[in-house]
């Protein structure tokens, strides 16, 4: 009982952590910045960009996590025990106990890797909750309840779609075709159209100033190295990225049992993820698709919010049997 509950959903973008009593206590950019003399971690988060914006410091930028898979798993450690131990704060009596979200149909190596990161980062318990179903529960949804409830998670590595029925997954699809892809494609538009060479955090920052999935009727504009950029001229980039959205919806709809199928007909999906806050997405997926979408409120932090939920209610933690870690 005077253990803390904090419940972590390290992304490929973006890390969140939320400390139970507390909120959310860690928004940031899921990146380390890394001494390359000997590779130690010297910061985290936007600390890290800023270290690596000083000419005079010399560390290189890596993300431990790649389409929510650990890509370095020493880094993601250090870096779970840097968030662990600030979450922690002073009170180190108790380890804490921990909840990691995990990609949808994640597999076994992946699976035991964020475990044994987070017990060797200092929890005293560790569970994994698949991202879709802790972004039903940070929406509120009666995921205990036959459902069907549909979520489509437009997160920066990947995009998940899932049906969620009795607690568990019925269906889903997982693409390692999220946000950055996009901001690739945009940087590759951007250098075909107008000559220009933009890395992949201009790329991105085109993409959220003007990105929208459909044409506006006033249009938004951005400047990049003194060109002028209009949001409609991105609209064709954007929709063939959210192809990939359209065909993981189909795939999941096909898998859905015929029992929940027409419900979620009727009900649609909800949006959740970065990808979520673009002009315009939901309207585009409903229209193509010929079911309702809608976005999420606060669609960047659904995820993390829904181990508020399943931390407090061990009920839902026990029934899906979130592979309990070793003491």
């Amino acid at each position: 009982m005077f253990a803390r509950k904090i419940g972590i959903d390290l992304g490929t973008s973006t890390v969140q952590v939320y400390v139970r009593g507390e909120g959310i206590v860690t928004n940031e950019p899921s990146v380390a910045a890394v001494d390359p003399r000997d590779g130690r971690l010297r910061a985290i988060g936007r600390q890290a960009m800023d270290l690596a914006a000083h000419a005079e410091e010399q560390v290189r930028l890596v993300q431990p996590v790649s389409r929510g898979i650990v890509a370095h798993a020493p880094l993601a450690q250090d870096m779970l025990l840097d968030l662990i131990a600030s979450a922690q704060g002073r009170r180190r009596l108790f380890r804490p106990e921990v909840m990691v979200c995990v990609p949808a149909g994640a597999d076994g190596d992946q699976r035991r890797a964020l475990i044994d990161t987070a017990i060797a980062a200092g929890a005293r318990q560790a569970w994994l909750m698949e991202a879709p179903l802790a972004a039903a529960l940070g929406l509120g949804l009666p995921v205990a309840e036959p459902g069907p409830h549909g979520v489509c998670d437009v997160g920066g590595g990947l995009l998940q779609v899932a049906v969620i029925s009795l607690s568990g997954i019925a269906a889903s699809d997982v693409v390692p075709a999220g946000g950055e892809q996009l901001d690739a494609s945009v940087a590759a538009f951007l250098r075909e159209r107008y000559g220009l060479e933009a890395d992949q955090r201009a790329a991105e920052a085109v993409k959220i100033a003007i990105g929208a999935a459909t044409a506006l009727d006033e249009p938004r504009t951005a400047v990049l190295d003194g060109t002028i950029v209009s949001s409609n001229e991105l609209t064709r980039t954007i929709q063939d990225w959210l192809d990939n959205v359209i065909d993981a919806v189909q795939r999941v709809l096909d898998q859905t049992p015929r029992r929940l199928a027409a419900g979620l007909t009727e009900r649609g999906f909800f949006l959740v993820g970065g990808g979520a806050l673009m002009p315009g997405v939901d309207g585009y997926l409903s229209r193509e698709i010929g079911i309702p979408f809608q976005v999420a409120s606060d669609p960047q932090t659904c995820t993390v919010r829904g181990t508020r939920r399943a931390l407090g209610d061990f009920e839902v933690v026990h029934r899906r049997q979130l592979y309990l870690g070793g003491l």
